[in-house]
């Protein structure tokens, strides 16, 4: 019986043939040495890749995080191949920037439904702006009056130029017939008048407050005296009221409360029910941080997606929520209504029209923008000035301390004692987490990065930097 023919699978025998059924040939020691190794390499290469890709997404999706950060990652991170790099992004990237969430409150009345179109374009008597540093780990709210009066920054033909920042959400969707439209105008204005770029936005009516509040179990509120709230009827409809009243010292607020004690300005200025929302924001995150709920992004999702109008992709709301995490429950409050130096931020006046509105203080407000915006090189830092000018080296002291706390945005700037009179202007580094700062500074001041004098110490207690002036001295900018 004649048996049949097969072609050889091996390279090396291209064109061989051998009788069926006969046994192949069996891989050498080096060729399996060489299969495995092959399989090795291929393995290797693809989870490398893979981890590359990660430690790029990484950033994006959770701001602040790094993969390269991790043990088992690291000294990969070294390897340096020329194929493929895994890097983390710079303080600098894009991927590191600080996030600003507009959060608006928005004033529900009778028969009114929060719906994507014109009818939605009520009063936001909340306007504020929270903003994530994810280098720094640290978070902030800046809060706006309501009788703020602003630039118009798209104004309509046969419109006013000016009007009130509570308007322009309203005026916005009813411009549009939908709440983008809204959150555009509002945005324009603020970029406008305050240079601040939104990235997202969050939307609330006091109904949503208070059941987010009442989710938490109630929140507890310390309130100082010159926030309480003396008996007062109120309404959340304008049909049904009750006596409400809100105490100097602690107080436990239910969602109903709660809202209501943020609303109130029957007896007081706008001014201070802005501090009274902030107390409740901050009572609100303090009671989030104690029953860990930060770290069920989809429980939260699934719960608040019909409270919250927002724009935040779900894919970046478990990064968000990390990065508030991040922060462990530390956030500051500012408000363009509080002065500087008990010189007044915003001043009462009436418009042309009649309006009672609040004019602000250019210099103040910049002061107020550079302290919540921070860079986060200077988070929580504090820089000593002391005068070696001699006599007259006060006033340029004072002018020095300005510049740095208006300008750039130094959160703690301090005099110290006077110094003997020295010729030249110096910097003293003590502590070398602070070595950005101290560069920032001498580049303000035209001092050489290698003048600066560095004596290193970890006393908690002293400042970070130290300038002392000297007859060279100049105002930064004269």
């Amino acid at each position: 019986m004649t048996g049949r023919v097969e072609r050889s699978p091996y390279p090396h025998a291209r064109g061989a043939t051998r009788p069926a059924g006969a046994a192949r040939p069996l891989l050498t020691p080096s060729q399996r040495f060489l299969f495995v190794l092959a399989l090795l390499t291929f393995a290797l290469a693809s989870a490398y890749a893979s981890i590359a890709l990660l430690a790029r997404v990484t950033p994006a999706l959770f701001p602040g995080r790094s993969l390269t950060d991790l043990g088992l990652i690291r000294p990969l991170a070294s390897l340096n191949t020329p194929l493929v790099g895994i890097t983390s992004p710079g303080q600098e990237s894009v991927l590191r920037k600080r996030i600003n969430l507009l959060v608006l409150g928005v004033d529900k009345r009778p028969g009114y439904q929060f719906e994507d179109n014109a009818n939605s374009g009520y009063l936001t008597d909340t306007i504020m702006v929270a903003t994530i540093d994810p280098v720094a780990k640290t978070a902030a709210v800046l809060s706006f009056p309501r009788d703020l009066w602003i630039d118009v920054a798209n104004p309509k033909p046969g419109h006013d130029s000016q009007r009130r920042i509570n308007q322009s959400f309203g005026d916005g969707v009813r411009a549009t017939g939908s709440i983008r439209g809204g959150i555009e105008e509002l945005k324009a204005d603020l970029q406008l008048n305050f240079g601040i770029p939104i990235d997202h936005y969050v939307i609330l009516d006091f109904e949503g407050v208070e059941l987010l509040v009442d989710a938490l179990g109630g929140v507890d509120v310390d309130i100082p005296p010159d926030l309480a709230v003396p008996p007062w009827y109120y309404s959340d409809d304008d049909i049904h009221a009750v006596w409400v009243e809100f105490p100097p010292g602690p107080n436990h607020l239910d969602g109903y409360h709660a809202v209501a004690f943020g609303r109130h300005r029957e007896y007081d200025s706008d001014l201070k029910r802005v501090k009274r929302q902030q107390l409740v924001l901050q009572a609100a995150l303090a009671k989030a941080f104690q029953l860990d709920i930060l770290r069920d992004p989809a429980g939260l999702w699934n719960a608040y997606a019909s409270t919250v109008k927002t724009d935040i992709p779900y894919a970046k709301f478990p990064g968000y929520l990390d990065l508030l995490r991040s922060t462990n429950g530390r956030l500051k409050t500012y408000s363009l209504g509080d002065p500087v130096n008990d010189i007044p931020t915003v001043t009462g006046f009436t418009t042309a029209g009649g309006a009672a509105v609040l004019a602000w203080n250019p210099e103040n407000v910049q002061y107020w923008l550079a302290q919540v915006f921070t860079k986060a090189a200077y988070s929580e830092s504090n820089v000593e000035i002391q005068n070696g000018f001699g006599p007259e080296g006060a006033t340029r002291a004072a002018a020095l301390g300005r510049y740095l706390a208006y300008v750039k945005g130094l959160p703690t700037v301090y005099y110290g004692p006077d110094a003997p009179v020295q010729p030249r202007t110096t910097i003293t580094l003590y502590h070398l987490d602070r070595r950005v700062l101290a560069e920032d500074i001498a580049k303000w001041l035209g001092i050489p990065e290698s003048a600066i004098i560095v004596v290193p110490s970890t006393d908690t207690a002293l400042p970070d930097v130290v300038i002392t002036i000297g007859r060279d001295f100049k105002v930064p900018g004269t």
